[in-house]
């Protein structure tokens, strides 16, 4: 998951410790894109965040 994937409202939550990430501003930048966002996720304690 990209930030290209996520919607204003969204709540990224990781598993392990329960920190909760809310998204305000949905980003603009496509997939394909030059310069989009690349990073390939969200990440916390050694594993990917999932939307809540």
């Amino acid at each position: 998951m990209s930030c290209h994937d996520l919607k204003k409202g969204d709540v990224l939550v990781c598993e392990e410790c329960g920190l909760e990430l809310k998204v305000n501003k949905a980003c603009n930048c496509e997939e394909e894109e030059t310069g989009a966002c690349t990073e390939g996720g969200f990440t916390c304690c050694g594993g990917p965040m999932k939307v809540k």
